[in-house]
């Protein structure tokens, strides 16, 4: 009962430190959700729900849905709000209070953010947004971030400042109150130059018609059939335009409504759209992954046995992705150990519990193509036990005549043979029996354990004694081993 109690007792204490732990954490908070939100905490492979008042830490992702949004405070006061079909990021949440330094910054993949952030009035503040081609340091300031489907990110600031470089290339510029900038893969940004507001472009575009609006729901498509049928693509023009997607020619409706299928293959696709009318003319780039194929997973060590005696296992292995330009992590037990563009290794040691252990191995694209490969593997470290039934004596004499000098005078076999007896038990956790030999003779144990061996002993000359000394193996499918050497039968 003591023993029991004080198991709980110390559940209990880990469960309250682990609580403790994650409250002292600084983390931003939701304060808005509309929509299919949700979240993937660090380390972790499956998504979840995001809640309203949920705390959000270091190392989490949120992914936002169409027509979905979430807006998270800070800290200290500063708000992020994250627009449909978004993945975001939060690599680092550091205060004051918890930390001792006064840090955040944050990851864009994809979609677009609109922030307000706090004015930074100390040199050890920082504040950063990254995406795929840029770093923006914010200065206290008010402004939306895009990245698009071909990672140029544009950012435009409505109050404040900020600065911009390339991940790539050098260069660096200060954007300012009404002012845009964009950073394509391996360019430096733009220059800062005024940008219309959102009522502007309605009014411009009320007047002229709106001469290429596309309706796509989403960038990623999994389904095999894209690959034979074509993508399905859809939108808005002025009536009477012409729609060119890629060279073909798009059918469009009395009513300015335009509907095709696009050719695609697998891996990453641009679609360039034109849009034409009485001399006007619209271009745009619309750039898709068609992820079809599943990631594969191949071990440089299989089990070659179910069963072990080592608590450390090393798994190693390479996953391979079909798809160009596929991106694919690789967990192990729910653990993320790599990252990798269309192929690459891997190799964690785990620890094994007593008992009967499940190693799980998954490969999940960027797409959500999921392989799940699974290791069953035993871990046995204790040694068989061996009891000796008969002869029941360590050392056992046995008196027989001796050899008679006269060589052509024989005894019979039988009089120098022994029955050997005994059982042989494989403790818990228990592996089983894999062989016992008795004298360098392999014996095969009844199913309960018992054994019966029949050895032929060294018969005694005149004047001596003969010792005939017993070795045991027993050995269980883990590779355990116990020798017993201690038995000796005297002839004499």
């Amino acid at each position: 009962m003591y023993k029991i109690s004080t198991v709980i007792a110390v559940i209990v204490f880990l469960i309250l430190v682990s609580f403790a732990n994650q409250a002292s954490k600084s983390s931003a908070k939701v304060k808005f959700l509309l929509g299919d939100v949700q979240l993937m905490r660090q380390g972790k492979t499956q998504w979840q729900k995001i809640r309203f008042n949920q705390n959000i830490y270091e190392g989490d992702r949120i992914r936002t849905s169409l027509n979905a949004r979430v807006e998270l405070a800070m800290p200290d006061g500063s708000v992020i709000k994250i627009n449909e079909n978004t993945m975001f990021d939060v690599k680092e949440i550091k205060t004051p209070e918890n930390d001792r330094s006064d840090r955040m910054s944050f990851t864009l993949w994809v979609g677009s953010i609109f922030a307000k952030f706090q004015k930074i009035v100390e040199q050890r503040q920082s504040r950063t947004v990254e995406s795929p081609s840029a770093v923006v340091a914010v200065r206290g300031t008010e402004f939306d971030m895009t990245v698009d489907q071909k990672q140029t990110t544009t950012v435009r600031v409505y109050e404040g400042r900020v600065a911009i470089r390339s991940k790539q290339v050098a260069g660096e510029v200060l954007v300012g109150t009404n002012q845009q900038s964009k950073v394509e893969p391996g360019k430096p940004p733009t220059p800062p130059a005024p940008f219309k507001s959102e009522e502007e472009k309605k009014t411009e575009e009320a007047a002229q018609g709106v001469l290429l609006k596309i309706d796509l729901k989403k960038f990623q498509f999994t389904d095999k059939a894209l690959l034979a049928a074509g993508l399905p693509l859809r939108g808005k023009t002025i009536p009477g335009a012409r729609i060119i997607v890629n060279g073909i020619p798009l059918t469009v409706a009395q009513n300015g409504l335009f509907r095709g299928r696009i050719p695609v293959q697998e891996g990453i696709n641009e679609l360039q759209v034109v849009a034409e009318f009485k001399g006007r003319r619209k271009e745009q780039t619309v750039r898709i992954l068609v992820n079809t194929k599943k990631p594969k997973i191949k071990l440089a060590r299989p089990l070659t046995s179910a069963f072990t005696n080592r608590r450390d296992y090393s798994l190693s292995g390479a996953v391979f992705d079909q798809t160009p330009g596929d991106r694919v992590k690789v967990f192990i037990n729910d653990e993320m150990v790599t990252e990798a563009v269309g192929q690459g290794s891997f190799n964690r040691t785990i620890i094994l519990n007593e008992g009967k252990n499940t190693i799980r191995v998954i490969a999940e694209d960027v797409s959500g193509n999921r392989t799940e490969h699974i290791e069953q593997i035993f871990l046995d470290t204790v040694k068989p036990v061996l009891t000796i039934t008969e002869p029941a004596q360590p050392v056992f004499i046995r008196f027989e005549p001796p050899r008679p000098p006269d060589e052509k005078v024989k005894f019979g076999k039988e009089k120098f043979t022994q029955i050997i007896r005994g059982i042989v038990i494989d403790p818990e956790p228990s592996s089983g029996i894999k062989r016992i030999l008795v004298n360098g003779q392999e014996i095969k144990p009844n199913n309960d354990g018992t054994f019966e061996a029949k050895v032929l002993l060294k018969r005694a000359v005149p004047g001596r004694r003969a010792e005939n000394r017993l070795s045991f193996t027993v050995e269980d499918l883990a590779g355990n081993i116990l020798r017993d050497n201690s038995r000796v039968i005297i002839i004499q």
